[in-house]
């Protein structure tokens, strides 16, 4: 009964057995050419984008698939149809006498390693798209079949080396419930896509697909972040009472999921999503969410040669605001630097990214940049309500200089003639130690606050949270960033103006109680938890707040994993 720790994409349990994905084999092929074969391979490859676009483009007229497919097959089509690439692609037969073949597989190499190499996690996982439309277009130029139809049992458990968007709606389509592969991370296009259609998946960094056999059962236990092979009756037993309750939860939380988020005390706590995309609205509005709490921008800006204009950009935001049914969304500014902005770029390398000119340091550089992103946000604005955020603000003179460059757009939009709301809130993610201690001054000029304690957290214990190596260093719950979120908090109340908080934490139902007993008056978190977030915050009581008023933060980690994993656990513990 092998154990594998792993790292959960999403879903809770699944029990099944082993069915192993053969992926896809690349045939040989020749890596050069003579100078007389270069018209008919240019010929070749050319036809292979046409009908790879085709394709794309063929699927987005399907009535049946979802926005999230939408969206991402949108990003597809503009990597299809990126003349850069295109120029590189054909670059590499004419000069390198590369095969059409091989000018694909060895270009994208290329592309995807530079994406893979990026410090920013978010970016480095559009590398899966890439990998996604070389896999595609080199099935066309060999005249390799893909395997759509696939077959499966409806209690196979796929084990595959790696997954791509694609791959994962042919999954769900052939009725695929779990999967666990060897390589992926939780800010990638497949794990969003996967989230979205009700997969239970793991990663498992191990080669453990060479360990196994089809037929073997097998746990995937995302709630404990492992992968059990032939578990013993034992196992079968608890996972079996495991899967029973998990479904009694389930149901009593569909049947809660309608009721609002109010203390027994009688303070209302607004449940709100965190989303990428637009199509992630429809995962918004099933789960009862209060509305959006953070919606990243940055999608906007990648994969693509040109920058997005103001129209453009103003269709986005003008469409995912219509859907929302006047319920409220917090629109996060640009969160990149210039050096993400395209792979093809000669990239202005930082010695430490994290630290560098990303977030509202780069928008403050880039204006022009700056101010046609806030005029589209506030053209669409006309919409519904909308609120701005600007990232990685470390006190009030960014925040201050950002928020006049907002008052030139109102007052260019109002020469030109334009409607827009002239009160639309303004707000700063408080995700940076300096934010949080110079909080009392920042909320003299912020509309909102919303705590980032990814970052947070990151910036406080001076960990990569990225990085496997120091993970155990990643504590959420240090005495630091308890004492940063209090006193964020307490200035926040003191203007009398909102706090939310929208990173992972606040999808934790360990921490929910204890973030409600600070005074988090608003969760931005994964849709997918609102019930259960729900369901805990009504079980805070008044003796919740006065244990959590009378703790004293500055302790040892010990005596917060105590009070999280004893005085506080049932406040979290949900009874069906």
């Amino acid at each position: 009964m092998p154990v594998y720790k792993g790292t959960a994409i999403s879903g809770s349990v699944f029990v099944g057995k082993v069915k192993i994905y053969k992926q896809w084999q690349l045939p040989s092929f020749p890596k050069t050419i003579n100078k007389s074969q270069i018209k008919a391979e240019l010929k070749k490859l050319k036809s292979g984008i046409s009908q790879l676009e085709n394709n794309i483009r063929s699927v987005l007229q399907d009535a049946d698939i979802s926005q999230l497919d939408k969206d991402i097959l949108n990003t597809h089509l503009m990597i299809v149809t990126d003349i850069e690439i295109t120029q590189i692609l054909e670059n590499a037969v004419v000069s390198n006498l590369a095969s059409a073949p091989y000018a694909v597989s060895s270009s994208f190499e290329t592309i995807i390693k530079n994406f893979e190499q990026m410090e920013n996690n978010y970016i480095a996982q559009r590398a899966d798209d890439y990998k996604d439309i070389a896999h595609q277009l080199l099935s066309i130029i060999l005249n390799v079949k893909e395997r759509t139809n696939l077959k499966f049992k409806q209690d196979d458990i796929v084990f595959l080396h790696e997954i791509t968007p694609s791959l994962v709606s042919n999954l769900a389509k052939a009725g695929v419930k779990a999967y666990c592969t060897e390589h992926g991370s939780h800010t990638s296009h497949s794990s969003i896509l996967s989230r979205a259609m009700g997969f239970t998946a793991i990663v498992v960094s191990e080669e453990i697909i060479y360990k196994l056999k089809d037929g073997d059962q097998a746990v995937l236990d995302a709630e404990g972040n492992k992968v059990i092979i032939k578990p013993n009756p034992t196992q079968i037993n608890i996972y079996a009472q495991k899967l029973h309750a998990l479904k009694e939860k389930e149901d009593f939380l569909k049947s809660q999921s309608d009721l609002p988020a109010i203390t027994k005390t009688k303070v209302k706590i607004n449940i709100k999503a965190n989303i990428e995309y637009p199509g992630e609205v429809a995962n918004v509005l099933d789960n009862n969410c209060d509305g959006i709490g953070l919606f990243r921008t940055e999608f906007i800006y990648l994969n693509r040669v040109a920058l997005p204009d103001e129209e453009e950009q103003t269709n986005v935001y003008s469409n995912l605001i219509k859907k929302l049914n006047n319920l409220p969304v917090i629109i996060r500014t640009f969160d990149l630097g210039g050096d993400k902005l395209s792979y093809m770029q000669q990239f202005v390398r930082e010695e430490n990214p994290f630290l560098g000119c990303r977030g509202i340091r780069f928008s403050l550089q880039q204006t022009s940049l700056f101010k046609t992103q806030v005029k589209a946000i506030l053209r669409a604005s006309v919409y519904g309500k909308v609120s701005i955020m600007f990232p990685m603000i470390i006190s009030m003179d960014d925040f201050v200089i950002a928020k006049e460059l907002v008052s030139e757009c109102k007052a260019e939009l109002n020469r030109s003639g334009i409607k827009f709301n002239k009160n639309v809130p303004i707000g700063a993610m408080i995700e940076t130690p300096s934010a949080a201690l110079s909080s009392d001054h920042l909320a003299n000029v912020c509309d909102f606050f919303s705590l980032g304690t990814n970052d947070l957290v990151q910036y406080t214990l001076a960990v990569d949270r990225n990085n496997d190596k120091v993970a155990p260093y990643y504590i959420q719950h240090h005495p630091a960033v308890l004492m940063l979120i209090k006193q964020t908090v307490l200035s926040a109340k003191k203007a009398g103006i909102p706090v939310s908080i929208c990173g992972e934490m606040a999808s934790e139902l360990m921490y929910v109680p204890l973030l409600v007993g600070l005074g988090i008056n608003e969760f931005s978190i994964n849709p997918a938890k609102a019930s259960a977030v729900k369901a805990v915050i009504r079980n805070c009581d008044k003796k919740l707040f006065e244990i959590i008023s009378g703790f004293d933060f500055n302790t040892s980690i010990a005596d917060i994993e105590n009070l999280l994993k004893h005085t506080l656990k049932p406040y979290y513990t949900i009874q069906s």
